[in-house]
């Protein structure tokens, strides 16, 4: 199919009859096709062979809820020997990542349009090194929803390798503790390092700041808790 005719296509991939209106970034879904992947069929065919895609056998790591890519640029430019994928659904938010990596010449980095609880559809036992889960939704009073439970360990039993790290920041104190509490009813993960007042820690000059975390240290003030999780078994 040719250019134009997968533009024509294109919403195919993403709703179940056509609309008078589109979301113009969808169509800039395509100028990035060596960062960006938004067909579900072509991420699983990748499932356990992720070093492909990438041509090299460097470490992997997983970034979920991406937002406009701030977070993912700044790993990349400091990490040339991993690699980095990052989910994201919005549109934009895939294509101004994807503009920003584009622009650095960056070849270690890519942007799946996926939602996390599909992980295990695409990635394969053991092929992650290291996950990132940066302020997600802390559903208050609806804690059945986040993305961080235990439901989440059950997926980095499967693809995160022993000694393996999970990565959290959050601005929402009482979801912090829910994970600390959370970890040591678990087997298999340790707490190896936490802090709830991350920018007044010795991993200070070492964090990469979201665009969500900007606004919320410059504009609120507010404190931002982290904590780093290694698989031990």
């Amino acid at each position: 199919m040719d250019q134009e005719n997968i533009r024509e296509n294109l919403w195919k991939h993403f709703f179940k009859s056509p609309k008078k209106y589109y979301n113009p970034y969808m169509y800039k879904l395509l100028d990035y096709p060596e960062y960006i992947i938004y067909d579900s069929k072509v991420m699983d065919s990748y499932k356990g062979k992720w070093n492909e895609f990438f041509k090299n056998d460097n470490p992997i790591y997983l970034e979920i809820g991406s937002g406009s890519g701030n977070f993912a640029q700044g790993m990349v430019a400091r990490y040339p020997e991993r690699n980095h994928m990052a989910l994201e659904l919005r549109f934009k938010r895939l294509v101004l990542s994807a503009k920003k990596v584009k622009r650095d010449g960056a070849e270690n980095a890519l942007f799946l349009r996926r939602r996390g609880e599909e992980i295990l559809d695409f990635v394969s036992e053991n092929e992650i090194d290291g996950i990132y889960v940066n302020f997600p939704d802390p559903w208050e009073e609806n804690e059945k929803n986040r993305v961080v439970q235990e439901s989440f360990f059950k997926i980095l039993d499967v693809i995160l390798k022993k000694g393996g790290i999970f990565y959290f920041k959050t601005d929402h104190d009482k979801y912090y503790q829910d994970i600390l509490d959370l970890v040591d009813t678990l087997d298999g993960y340790e707490v190896i390092y936490c802090t709830n007042d991350l920018h007044s820690s010795e991993k200070a000059e070492e964090n990469i700041q979201t665009e969500f975390e900007q606004l919320f240290l410059y504009k609120h003030n507010k404190n931002i808790n982290y904590i780093e999780i290694e698989k031990i078994k």
